[in-house]
């Protein structure tokens, strides 16, 4: 019986080799497509859970919410935080923190400028990363003592044995919470006590040299970490015991936050420490999912996550629409085999058995294909995606079985329908003449037509939004010009080592001007401060950034009113012992406090700040600039002033076009001039801002190709659907040529017939991928318009996709003689 049923399918599949290759190259494809999504989705999932023991372990996060601005969602925690949550929450069983810092690493005279993470003692006891040597229970017993990875072992040492030997790590500031004399060089000679393997690309963690945080090279004093509540620095992890909730134990977190911190103390706000600061715990496995900001690595995206795995179903769909709609527009076709089968005595149980064999067949015919095209085009993906995404078919037969299995069920869910619909024939009708004619279930056709463009026109609709989002935000008017921006991070400097650099760097001919700040566009280091208005109730709070006095001519960011601020005036720089200090401001904080940017200038507000020697500081002043966007499209643009500190540590040197050898060997000139014992540290800013979109564009390319895949899969349909319809409608188109019909009609007839699902599938594409689309939108502060010509263009372009694939059949059809059609008639 099997040997009849494979025989049977084998000589059906070549007898029709046209709808064998479209339902074998369709199904293929979508398989290839689901095995690439799948692929995806399987690597986005394994963050982390290579890891043992991290069952229970969570990484704590931050919510700022800051009265007057948007909240702010935070991977990062502030230091005392997590002490707090051992001490005092029974829950806890472990906790350890993490910083990552650049530091200079020395081995001899050779220098590298290095991610050094700075961690709890206990760091690898709780977050059991494979050490290869070294006993892991003894790793930062000693303060000046270092972790190294594999390859930063071979750089530093060779093939030689790394334990044992030193390491010179520092280089940086000391923060404090006065840190009111400038930096604090902080160094020390480490010994290498351990080596773990280089940390594969599906973690949330990176670095190739980790120190305890006891030893001298800490950049953060005790002092710092005790008391810095308002002020989110490196990543924390809390073990809880087992079978702890965590959700009970984020419960007790605003009483704890309460406890110890005061914004009124700390920023001059009204209202509890819970309200302005509140704590979450995400789990350790999943932290890589996250959409809070400043992660190690760069997040992955649930919604991502979830939109392929909703693109690799439709595209399954639309190839079993393919399926199941050759299938029945065929039935009649084969309606003459399956009556003289019965006749002989087959029941229907064995019909549809032999049917849904030939289903399942074609489909493991199809999924062989699809295992080739992705061995094939894996290299290719894994260069769109930016990572490494393996796949041996021998060692992971897991996943092979479940393919194996996931294509029978396709091939029984696509073959299900039409072997009802062949297995039910009545012999005596279909044996009856003419019977053949008959078309089958029409609607039923009709019905996958339009499914199959309905939801090849919504993620059309869906490409194009997103390409147009992504480009809005990359071309946006950013109020600051970021390229030819080079920017130096002089952490390890003193105050009048940085502003000497800084002279030298602006007056070097190679180069066009440079500035210190604190903080420079698309980085999301600015702090918000505590003010006082004049006449007006209560504080609010604003952001501050630190800019010296070129900052603004060095970004191009024009001033409306006033003046900027310089070095000629004394009360413009920022001193610990300032009572008065000149600053300038942004638009949107002008219009914040009530001002045009004309009346501004001269006005003044007070900010109190427990930290400095002066508590109370009046601010006037002397400029405004027009709004620009410091972190890019991440933020709308929020009330802002700028003042200037001569200790900030980062400097913008603007660099002339076409002379960049020349202007970053000027500047590695001068640094190394002011900084021998250094390793400098620059990146060029349009760079930083590329950045933002690098997943977005990987994502946006493969959801494109994606999209494509799925037109081409339903145009596929189309064209066999297509092919058949022409063909049994030979002797009424030859008929209406025969009564007058010209050429041109018929192609007309033919077109708008299958026009017809086409159009009804926008009618129900457009107000659902609408729906989601104005959601998606709304996440972006600056975002496009939902411009109908999205949808218009979406579905002309599916129209005519439609039109180009029956073409060919509608012009062979009318072209043909009608007495070839009629001569048995």
């Amino acid at each position: 019986m099997f040997r009849n049923y494979l025989v049977t399918a084998l000589r059906n599949f070549s007898r029709h080799r046209l709808y064998s290759f479209i339902n074998i190259a369709g199904l293929s494809v979508g398989l290839a497509c689901a095995i690439f999504i799948i692929l995806f989705v399987r690597d986005e999932l394994s963050y982390d859970k290579w890891i043992p023991g991290t069952e229970n372990l969570y990484r704590v996060e931050t919510t700022f919410r800051i009265p007057g601005q948007p909240p702010n969602f935070w991977a990062v925690v502030p230091f005392p935080a997590i002490d707090a949550m051992l001490a005092e929450l029974p829950e806890v069983k472990a906790a350890v923190h993490l910083h990552r810092y650049r530091m200079t690493v020395a081995r001899g005279e050779r220098q590298f400028l290095e991610q050094v993470d700075v961690v709890s003692p206990n760091f690898f006891q709780i977050v059991r990363l494979p050490l290869i040597a070294g006993d892991r229970d003894a790793q930062f017993t000693q303060p000046e003592t270092a972790v190294i990875t594999e390859s930063a072992a071979r750089k530093y040492f060779g093939t030689g044995p790394a334990i044992g030997q030193m390491l010179k790590v520092g280089g940086q500031c000391e923060w404090t919470t006065q840190n009111a004399s400038g930096c604090i060089m902080r160094e020390a000679t480490v010994m290498v006590t351990g080596v773990i393997r280089d940390l594969p690309h599906n973690t949330q963690l990176a670095g190739d040299v980790f120190i305890p945080n006891t030893s001298a090279a800490d950049p953060f004093s005790p002092e710092f970490k005790k008391s810095s509540w308002f002020n989110a620095s490196g990543w924390g992890y809390v073990e809880l015991q087992s079978g702890a909730d965590p959700g009970a134990v984020m419960a007790k977190l605003p009483a704890l936050i309460d406890r110890h911190f005061d914004p009124r103390k700390s920023a001059g706000l009204t209202v509890k420490g819970s309200v302005v600061e509140q704590l979450h715990l995400t789990p350790f496995r999943e932290a890589h999912l996250s959409d809070r900001q400043g992660s190690m690595t760069p997040n992955g995206s649930r919604t991502t996550v979830y939109g392929f795995i909703a693109i690799g179903v439709l595209i399954l769909l639309i190839a079993c629409f393919n399926f199941t709609n050759l299938a029945t527009a065929r039935a009649m076709v084969r309606a003459r085999e399956i009556s003289l089968r019965k006749v002989v005595g087959a029941r229907r149980g064995q019909l549809v058995i032999q049917f849904l064999g030939e289903s399942v067949l074609m489909a493991l015919l199809s999924l062989i294909l699809a295992l080739a095209l992705v061995k094939i085009l894996l290299p290719l993906y894994d260069r769109m995606l930016g990572k490494p995404i393996q796949l041996h078919y021998l060692n992971e037969w897991p996943l092979l079985i479940a393919l194996v299995g996931a294509a029978v069920l396709v091939g029984l869910l696509a073959g299900f329908y039409p072997a009802l619909v062949l297995s039910r024939f009545r012999p005596a009708s279909a044996l009856r003449a003419n019977a053949a004619g008959q078309s089958g279930s029409g609607f039923l056709r009709g019905l996958l037509v339009v499914m199959q463009f309905a939801v090849s026109i919504g993620l059309g609709i869906a490409a194009l939004v997103v390409f147009a989002q992504i480009s809005f935000a990359r071309n946006v008017d950013l109020g600051l010009n970021k390229n030819g921006v080079v920017v130096v991070l002089a952490n390890g400097l003193a105050p009048s080592t940085l502003q000497s650099m800084t002279h030298a760097l602006d007056a070097d001919p190679a180069l066009k001007g440079a500035a210190l700040s604190s903080d420079v566009p698309f980085q999301g280091n600015a702090n918000n401060n505590t003010i006082e208005i004049p006449g007006r109730p209560g504080t609010s709070m604003i952001r501050e950034v630190d800019t010296g006095p070129d900052f603004f001519s060095v970004y191009g960011i024009h001033l409306l009113s006033g003046r900027a601020l310089s070095e000629s005036h004394g009360q413009d720089i920022w001193r610990p012992d300032s009572a008065d200090v000149n600053v300038v401001i942004n638009r949107a904080a002008a219009e914040r406090f009530g001002y045009s940017p004309q009346t501004a200038v001269g006005k003044t507000f007070y900010q109190d700040d427990p930290d400095r020697k002066i508590k109370r500081v009046r601010l006037t002043i002397v400029g405004v600039t027009a709004d620009f966007m410091f972190e890019g499209d991440r933020e709308q643009v929020v009330p802002t002033f700028y003042s200037y500190d001569p200790r900030d540590p980062l400097i913008s040197v603007r660099i002339p076009p076409g002379g960049v050898p020349q202007a970053l060997s000027a500047i590695d000139r001068i640094w190394h001039g002011f900084a021998p014992s250094l390793a400098i540290n620059r990146f060029f800013l349009n760079e930083s801002f590329e950045r933002q979109f690098l997943a977005a564009e990987q994502e946006g390319r493969i959801f494109g190709i994606f999209v494509g895949i799925a037109i081409f899969i339903a145009c596929l349909g189309l064209f066999g659907l297509a092919a058949f319809s022409t063909e049994r409608r030979t002797r009424e188109i030859g008929i209406r040529k025969a009564f007058g019909a010209r050429t041109r009609d018929i192609v007309l007839l033919l077109l708008w017939q299958f026009s017809i699902p086409v159009l009804v599938a926008n009618l129900i594409a457009w107000p659902v991928a609408y729906y989601y689309l104005r959601h998606w939108l709304e996440t972006y502060p600056y975002r496009v318009s939902l411009d109908p010509l999205y949808f218009a263009g979406a579905g002309a372009a599916a129209l005519a996709i439609a039109w180009a694939t029956v073409i060919a059949h509608a012009l062979h059809v009318a072209k043909a003689n009608p007495v070839h059609a009629l001569r048995y008639e």
